[in-house]
């Protein structure tokens, strides 16, 4: 069987990565990812053994700022049912709320509110453009059968609803604006991050950007909006 050089591994996980946010998880088929690698479909199976331990290895690698680390077991087995889910699971309880927002949470009163907030919303943002594709890759792989609910529950949901309650906190202290909503507000900062921190790397109609400014405008928009 013919078979991907070990130098073009990565490029087996990023195409894959790429179909997989392209076409969602349940349309996606290994011709797909073959012919967007450039290798016969059975030249796959010789480094993993399905789609669903393809999408595995594409889930724990997709955001790597180093080289995929090989597997030790040729063709990559299946994973047992359950193990998806849960490493997700785990991996969202560990980064769900970035550290400054639950110090943040922690406090009644921020000595400087200013500082704060940019703190808060630098490092969410830091963290989901330092993500941006695992987390594309979830939003757009929510018809995994393992996987459906659990990254809009444990995920999306997780981080609205601390965003809602530091803002409930520092509006009730008057150190920011009293919003009509604080439930809205916090999805507009959350929403407003995810459109220049990921969702705008993969927009049908690009425009040249310095992926610096978007990152200060977008910080200094929603400051600017929620300072009194």
């Amino acid at each position: 069987m013919r078979r991907i050089p070990e130098h073009r591994f990565d490029d087996l996980i990023d195409a894959a990565t790429e179909v997989f946010i392209e076409r969602g998880y349940r349309r996606t088929q290994m011709a797909d990812i073959a012919d967007a690698v450039g290798v016969a479909k059975g030249t796959i199976y010789g480094y993993v053994e399905s789609k669903e331990a393809l999408f595995a290895l594409c889930l724990r690698w997709a955001s790597r700022t180093g080289p995929v680390e090989r597997p030790q077991v040729l063709p990559f087995p299946t994973p047992p049912p359950g193990r998806l889910s849960q490493r997700l699971k785990e991996n969202l309880a560990a980064e769900a709320v970035p550290a400054r927002l639950a110090a943040a949470l922690e406090r009644e009163r921020a000595d400087d509110p200013r500082a704060e907030l940019d703190g808060v919303l630098r490092e969410l943002y830091e963290l989901n453009e330092r993500n941006r594709r695992s987390i594309k890759l979830l939003d757009r792989c929510h018809d995994h059968p393992e996987l459906q609910g659990l990254w809009q529950q444990a995920g999306r949901e997780g981080s609205r609803l601390a965003m809602r309650r530091y803002l409930e906190l520092r509006v009730a202290a008057g150190q920011l604006r009293d919003v009509p909503s604080p439930q809205l507000a916090a999805r507009i900062v959350i929403e407003t991050v995810a459109t220049w921190a990921i969702h705008i790397h993969w927009d049908r109609a690009p425009e040249a950007f310095d992926p610096d400014e978007a990152r200060e405008n977008a910080i200094d928009f929603l400051i600017r909006g929620l300072l009194p």
